[in-house]
């Protein structure tokens, strides 16, 4: 391509990293290249540490610590990877570990660690070696046996093999017909024989349905609403939200308020908003504003931002406040959208050990939570210009779209500093206190009850965020990577051109994910050296756009009747864009001029036509944002 440069500098690479901080006396973190013993947590930003070299304390920021490495990791070739190339089995495999382990987390005797063996059926010595993976590697996938060589006397199958007996159980056991395993092995045979597949042995067919979570097979077989009420939460029951970040529920709403184009100041719609709040303490923990419909990957990404600290996202927005809220939560609590089905989020909350549970069919009560905080905030946007009221009554005659005037970013930082300095600063009915001095209570304590202590801190925000983006699966071609007719190139990619899939003998396909926020680039993993990097758009004259943006030019160039999409057609629809732009704001300028000289007559007729002083209207402000929003109450739950 023409705009690839020799000898470039090799683009942005992130490994994998999901490895958490104990933030609390006695650990060990890393810190400024040095590593150092946490003796004291002072407060949600800072701790006292001592040098391990030099024995001397200082105090160390929460934001800079970083995971110490142990001497001894444990690889098995999965803790590098990127979760949707971990297969299936492995993830029940990985859920089965983990739920036999965790009794044994917060430690106990060498007796206690026996008995709990002999209750699940696994040996004591098993048991403690994955304990040891787990704890070394930091993470749940690190738990699996290493997969480079076998177990002595282990009979292996090839892909081939693994790939029918999945396509076999997928496609005829797990559905309504609910088939038997013997009639799944003879099937299995069948197809093997068509394909010239060597035969594999009855028992490993059984031991491949066995490993199916029992969640799993009732819901394929039967229903989901079977499986939540066989194996889901009792009907009437909420799970304990005895402190912080115990039970996070989640949920969207479009926000009543029509926001303008920043350069045109044309209404474009209502942003959508995802919302977590932390029941214990009614605190918001994360969100994600969109101008997109509900998806997996709204969910997805509120999900990140509620786990990482929220120290860039208030400078971003240049907010002067503190947002002390991090960490991975124990239990998610949704309703039965498909949206917080996807196979895909389900699997990164397994990863970091989150549980999500699902509201009961008809126990609307379930999510009174979060529904009362949504409609507590839409009270608040309705005081906005462009607001677009609940309903057609309440609006009445207010032409919402004729007055809007915030953008999208001026409503996240407006929406923003709602949350950290007046929501979360202000007495809650139910509570009988702030939110924001609930949260500090959990985490320190108040002098009757002792706090959980500073929520564990992963090692590397990059990584978080990476494991909940959107996943898409695409070859490698001589022009890169192709991903809604836009190509994306490094010369990372070169040896992956073309590269053949050794089971299927087709085009192999590499796992990228992309930040909707950001399509200016994408992150491609590359399988063997187990790492990501960050591609760039291979056009670099294409200018960085979120993906609702590139939608809307891409239906402009649709509508001026270009049918076949490039590249070229983009870049000219987006220089024609701006000068659109750049036109509507000197004419909006003109227009404003000339209503402000009529004003500014009309005022000084009236000063002439009487002896007393009148004051002046004032002018329109073309920047609604102040200093700060209004110190406005927020109205507790009821």
């Amino acid at each position: 391509m023409s705009n690839k440069l020799k000898g470039a500098q090799k683009p942005e690479e992130v490994k994998a990293d999901r490895r958490v901080v104990l933030i609390k006396p006695n650990e060990y973190v890393f810190c400024q290249k040095n590593i150092y013993q946490i003796t004291q947590v002072i407060d949600f930003d800072n701790v006292i540490g001592v040098d391990v070299k030099t024995n001397k304390a200082k105090i160390l920021p929460i934001s800079s610590l970083k995971a110490v490495s142990p001497k001894t990791v444990i690889s098995n070739d999965y803790v590098h990877r990127d979760l949707s190339e971990i297969p299936k089995e492995k993830w029940e495999e990985m859920e089965y570990r983990l739920n036999s382990i965790k009794p044994l987390l917060d430690g106990r005797t060498r007796k206690e660690v026996v008995a709990h063996s002999k209750n699940i059926g696994v040996h004591y010595t098993t048991l403690y070696r994955w304990l040891k993976k787990y704890q070394t590697t930091g993470t749940i996938t690190g738990i699996l046996s290493n997969q480079r060589g076998s177990r002595k006397g282990a009979i292996r199958i090839s892909q081939k093999q693994e790939l029918v007996i999945q396509e076999i159980i997928d496609n005829n056991y797990l559905t309504k017909q609910k088939i038997s395993p013997k009639k799944v092995i003879e099937l299995i045979k069948i197809e093997n024989k068509k394909r010239g597949i060597p035969q594999v042995g009855d028992t490993t067919v059984r031991n491949r349905i066995q490993k199916i979570s029992a969640y799993n097979k009732i819901a394929k077989r039967e229903s989901i609403s079977e499986a939540q009420n066989k194996l889901g939460a009792a009907a009437g029951t909420f799970p304990n939200a005895d402190f912080p970040l115990a039970v996070v529920q989640i949920d969207h709403t479009p926000v009543d308020v029509m926001i303008v184009d920043d350069v045109t100041r044309q209404s474009i719609g209502r942003p959508w908003l995802t919302l977590a709040i932390d029941i214990h303490t009614r605190m918001v923990v994360g969100y994600y504003l969109s101008l997109d419909a509900p998806s997996t990957t709204s969910v997805a990404m509120c999900i990140a931002n509620s786990i990482l600290p929220k120290d860039k996202l208030l400078l971003m927005n240049n907010i002067d406040a503190e947002w002390p809220v991090w960490g991975v939560m124990h239990t998610i609590h949704v309703d039965n959208g498909a949206d917080f089905r996807a196979t895909t989020l389900t699997q990164s909350c397994l990863n970091y050990d989150i549980n999500i549970e699902f509201r009961p069919v008809g126990k609307s009560h379930f999510g009174g939570h979060i529904e009362r905080l949504l409609g507590t905030f839409s009270r608040k946007i309705h005081a906005l210009e462009g607001a677009t009221f609940s309903d057609i009554k309440s609006r009445g005659t207010y032409d919402s779209e004729k007055n809007a005037s915030m953008t999208f970013s001026g409503f996240e930082r407006w929406f923003a500093t709602l949350l950290v300095k007046v929501y979360h600063k202000s007495k809650h009915s139910v509570l009988d206190m702030i939110p924001g001095q609930k949260w500090r209570e959990g985490i320190f304590g108040d002098g009757k009850n002792i706090g959980i202590g500073c929520q564990a801190k992963l090692s590397d925000p990059e990584t978080v965020l990476i494991d909940f983006l959107p996943i898409s699966k695409r070859t490698v071609q001589r022009n890169g990577i192709n991903i809604n007719n836009l190509h994306y190139y490094d010369n990372v990619l070169r040896s992956w051109i073309n590269a053949i899939d050794e089971t299927t003998q087709k085009k192999r396909k590499f796992t990228v994910r992309q930040d909707p926020r950001d399509i200016s680039y994408l992150w491609f993993y590359d399988p063997f050296l187990q790492m990501y990097y960050k591609i760039p758009l291979a056009n670099q004259a294409i200018q960085s756009m979120n993906l609702w943006e590139y939608k809307k030019v891409k239906e402009y160039i649709k509508q001026r009747g270009l049918e076949d999409f490039n590249e070229d057609n983009l870049i000219d629809a987006l220089d024609e864009l701006n000068q659109m732009a750049e036109d509507a704001v000197k004419t909006t300028k003109k227009v404003r001029r000339q209503q402000q000289a009529k004003k500014n007559n009309v005022i000084s007729q009236k000063l002439h036509q009487t002896s007393k002083v009148e004051t002046p209207p004032e002018s329109n402000n073309d920047d609604l944002w102040s200093e700060d929003i209004n110190p406005f109450d927020i109205e507790g739950e009821s």
